[in-house]
């Protein structure tokens, strides 16, 4: 093959943009270079909160946090386990004054299993007793293990929106109360009560001490003290029925410790509505929810 003049030129040219392109290369064509980026916690009017490591360009965790639904979606299941919670208190509320009505003895009562109940019924003649003995079991456990549930996913969506690791108390305190609806003995069923109870308290005292990003709305303060109150008189309860002194007294606290978390989980939400609609009345950037750290 054979060059001409032109041809040797073109590739002298060639030759010389390449040397050129080694020296200096376009910026389109730069090695790609990270940034030191300043992380959401290291943007924030308060650095003592701890954040995850996330990087700051996807805004991942201000998203979730700030999720409208998730926030409605949490309070729907606080309220349906306190509704499973209230009428779990109620069943044992009837179950105790019919037996009481029908003459059971107490130390029947307390021991509840199975084997005692059919000794007792087949000596007294009280078949028909058993027999709804095993419904309210079956109520007793299908209630207790639907509130538990439901407190449970309150505590893992709260996670997902805090990322704070305390929100797992009440996944725990929802996961032993499974446990104590399935359990087969008093005892048993008694001990995972206290350790449940006491993460519900533990998980009361995290709410109140939770900083709120606003002031003026005092009905998610005072859902807070409904339920830090449920929870210790629940722990009370627990105490009773570990020293085995359970009466009528002890189910009525029950009861009311119920409707005080329910109280608690309507006013929440009813918060929440409020502040969503004065935001949305005040601002237009977008809509928000209620932060909380």
């Amino acid at each position: 093959m054979i060059l001409d003049e032109a041809g040797i030129r073109q590739i002298a040219e060639d030759i010389e943009q390449a040397e050129e392109y080694e020296e200096s290369p376009p910026e389109s064509c730069m090695p790609l270079t990270i940034e030191s980026v300043p992380l959401s916690a290291e943007i924030d009017d308060n650095p003592d909160r701890k954040r995850p490591y996330l990087p700051s360009c996807y805004n991942v965790y201000d998203k979730i946090k700030g999720s409208i639904h998730l926030a409605f979606l949490s309070h729907l299941c606080f309220i349906l386990a306190s509704l499973f919670y209230l009428k779990l208190a109620l069943v044992t509320l009837n179950w105790y004054l019919y037996t009481k009505r029908r003459g059971v003895p107490q130390d029947i009562l307390d021991e509840d299993t199975e084997e005692v109940w059919t000794s007792w019924t087949s000596e007294n003649g009280a078949d028909y007793i058993f027999d709804k003995w095993e419904a309210y079991r079956l109520e007793y456990e299908l209630f207790y293990i639907m509130g538990a549930l439901f407190f449970v996913f309150v505590g893992l969506l709260d996670l997902i929106r805090y990322f704070d690791c305390l929100n797992m108390v009440l996944v725990l305190a929802g996961v032993a109360g499974m446990i104590s609806a399935l359990s087969k003995t008093y005892q048993a069923r008694t001990i995972w009560d206290f350790v449940s109870v006491h993460m519900f308290f533990i998980e009361a005292i995290n709410l109140l001490l939770r900083k709120h990003d606003f002031e003026r709305v005092a009905c998610f303060r005072i859902g807070d003290v409904c339920f830090l109150i449920g929870a210790v008189l629940d722990c009370i309860g627990s105490y009773v029925g570990i020293a085995e002194h359970e009466g009528l007294w002890v189910i009525q606290m029950d009861v009311f410790s119920c409707c005080l978390w329910l109280f608690s989980a309507l006013t929440d939400i009813t918060a929440e509505i409020y502040y969503l609609r004065k935001r949305v009345g005040g601002s237009s950037d977008g809509i928000g929810t209620v932060q909380c750290y």
